[in-house]
């Protein structure tokens, strides 16, 4: 194991010792980007596979750019708010509990959400004829499953687990309509592991996972890290269908893995964390032109309906200089593709700085609407290894959809007074979070 691996996997066992105080956040930025970022080069430097190759030092250089301006970033946040009060976990626990929501607004945005996607998912299957999890193994393609328009639609699932998470937190009582909500988001959630989309999923459970971290005493520690390997293992469950029916062993040989063939199972999940690195790695040394804003602003070509046409007119190729079947190069890849060392240094900086902003504000601030927010944040940060989220049509929308549906569901602080819970609107009831 080389020092690279030692050092890194040090940082990470640093990280989970700072969290043992009574006082630590769990969810820092610093904390969550950096054990994400430590664990993934360590296991990279093992090079556990033939297809992984020696980083030169243009590479590394380029990845500690990307990585060391996203905490300049955040530590200029924290430089900025060093002696401003910050509410304790403790009583950000305490005042999130009393949050006050519409309950009947909140319980139609639900249902009238789960049925936009089953349309949508009907519309597409209709003009397709096919589902994903059906065609594994052959010509088509998961991403093939796509309608203009209701292709987007089809995304709403992470914000349909997350309102009904909100909804059995925030209303008391109401027992059938929960179980009515709960019904709906399970069969939702069950069609949408048939599209063999994973994003989506994972979002919704980083969104969660921080609002019960931030809301109750449920999230600690012993319970992070399973939900940690939960989470690796559902992108291994989904990597795995997509393989088909090829077997570990032969996944085992056809990634050239340099360990014995008995642990070939660690194999897929392995490879699935490593290669992002490596193929950003190899790319940026042959990287002879830019994109200026292709990939970084992606959803604005995929809104416009010209992603696919302006690719091929300018003829760009999505996935360059690749060594094996992993096709992605962590978010870095698409601010360098995009505009070079500029994009590298300022682009990170400022989604740290943005970032750090929103923690300190939600720190100081705490609601629901600042919890989600920052719940997203914590989404971007834990997948930056693969990909960078913001990028996609289908993140716009869900973030768009969490923003307009909490604003017309969460009552405003200054409207909360001493006879709030009696409250009665047109749109709905006013209920506290606890009795």
């Amino acid at each position: 194991m080389s020092w690279i691996s030692w050092v890194s996997f040090g940082i990470c066992i640093g990280i989970i010792l700072s969290m043992i105080r009574r006082d630590a956040d769990l969810l820092s930025p610093a904390r969550v980007f950096g054990f994400v970022w430590s664990l993934a080069i360590g296991l990279t430097e093992l090079k556990l596979s033939r297809f992984q190759t020696e980083w030169n030092a243009q590479s590394w250089i380029l990845l500690l750019l990307g990585l060391g301006s996203f905490l300049v970033g955040v530590f200029i946040t924290y430089v900025l708010n060093v002696g401003r009060h910050v509410v304790p976990i403790d009583t950000m626990r305490r005042e999130l509990r009393h949050a006050q929501v519409y309950e009947e607004r909140l319980f139609k945005a639900i249902w009238i959400s789960v049925i936009v996607y089953g349309v949508s998912y009907l519309v597409i299957y209709a003009v397709k004829g096919f589902l994903p999890v059906f065609v594994v193994g052959t010509k088509i393609s998961r991403v093939d499953f796509y309608v203009f328009g209701f292709g987007v639609l089809i995304n709403s699932t992470a914000y349909i687990i997350y309102f009904t998470l909100l909804y059995h937190f925030l209303v008391p009582g109401n027992k059938r309509r929960k179980r009515i909500l709960t019904a709906l988001t399970i069969l939702a959630v069950g069609s949408y592991f048939l599209l063999l989309q994973r994003f989506q999923i994972v979002m919704a459970a980083m969104i969660c996972f921080t609002l019960l971290y931030y809301a109750t005493h449920r999230i600690r520690l012993k319970t992070a890290l399973p939900l940690f390997l939960a989470v690796a293992g559902f992108f291994y469950w989904i990597a795995s269908l997509r393989l088909g029916s090829l077997v570990a062993t032969y996944t085992y040989y056809a990634a050239k893995m340099t360990f014995s063939k008995t642990f070939a199972l660690l194999t897929e999940p392995y490879m699935y964390m490593v290669m992002n690195l490596e193929n950003f790695a190899r790319a940026v040394n042959r990287l002879d032109h830019f994109t200026y804003g292709y990939f970084t602003f992606d959803f604005i070509g995929a809104a416009a309906g010209l992603k696919y046409w302006l690719s091929d007119y300018f003829g760009i190729d999505r996935l360059p200089y690749l060594v094996s079947g992993y096709n992605t190069y962590t978010a870095f890849w698409s601010f360098y593709r995009d505009f070079g060392v500029p994009g590298l240094v300022l682009i990170p900086f400022i989604l740290g700085l943005s970032i750090g902003l929103v923690y300190y504000r939600m720190r100081r601030q705490p609601s629901i609407k600042n919890v989600t927010a920052y719940g997203v944040l914590v989404f971007v940060m834990f997948i930056s290894y693969f990909n960078f989220p913001i990028a996609f049509l289908w993140f716009e929308y869900n973030a768009l959809a969490l923003y307009a549906l909490l604003r017309w569901t969460i009552v405003p602080r200054s409207t909360i007074g001493p006879r709030t819970s009696q409250l009665e609107s047109g749109s709905g009831r006013v209920l506290p979070a606890t009795k």
